[in-house]
């Protein structure tokens, strides 16, 4: 049961803050019928700097900061990565189910953060490097890692030249998004196939305000 409520909730979360990532230039024309009835469900800001409100599967979500374009790259040993997008949000559960599934209190408002990214291995050799177990730290002293049931899972294995990306998502219970000003990202160094290092470890300030 759990995992079933979960995975609706990584859908709606990881496919909200996705579908603005790209460039706008391949947004399809909607009739008026179905920007009436989005409408309905979600509000956005024209310059897309907060993001979209979203109220379904007994979750509230809404961004209060949203940079769809961050873009912040670099590199490691064989490693290229990028962070490149984040999202902060308010977050609710709103039903008894959700809440339990979180494991966090009904209707009581926390801290939710995406980070979009990727990485990359320039080599011809297997490397490990796990981003999608990358530790943030803020501004409001909270120390968290990827909630496992919602991130998507990126693989931290790379055979060759290969590229993996995905979503980070950050439960963040003892923070308010309106107070977060500042994150830090901690992941640990490549490593060869013989786990000996093979990089630096990446240490990254996101500064949001």
């Amino acid at each position: 049961m759990r995992k079933r409520v979960l995975l609706g909730c990584l859908v709606v979360l990881t496919a909200v803050f996705l579908s603005g990532c790209g460039n706008d230039n391949g947004k399809k024309v909607e009739s008026k019928k179905e920007v009436e009835k989005t409408a309905e469900k979600s509000t956005e800001t024209d310059d897309s700097k907060t993001g979209e409100i979203v109220e379904e599967n007994g979750m509230k979500k809404v961004p209060v900061m949203t940079d769809k374009k961050l873009n912040m790259k670099g590199k490691t040993g064989p490693i290229k990565y990028s962070i490149d997008g984040i999202q902060v949000s308010k977050f609710t559960a709103t039903n008894d189910e959700m809440a339990k599934a979180l494991e966090i209190d009904k209707d009581k408002e926390i801290a939710l953060i995406a980070l979009n990214v990727s990485a990359e291995n320039t080599s011809d050799k297997t490397i490990n490097f796990y981003l999608g177990q990358a530790t943030i730290t803020t501004d409001t002293k909270e120390q968290v890692e990827p909630d496992v049931m919602l991130s998507e899972n990126i693989d931290g294995e790379f055979l060759g030249k290969v590229k993996h990306d995905g979503t980070n998502i950050y439960i963040l219970k003892k923070s308010k998004a309106d107070n977060i000003n500042k994150i830090k990202l901690f992941v640990d160094a490549p490593s060869d196939e013989n786990f000996e290092n093979a990089g630096n470890k990446v240490e990254l300030e996101l500064k949001l305000k």
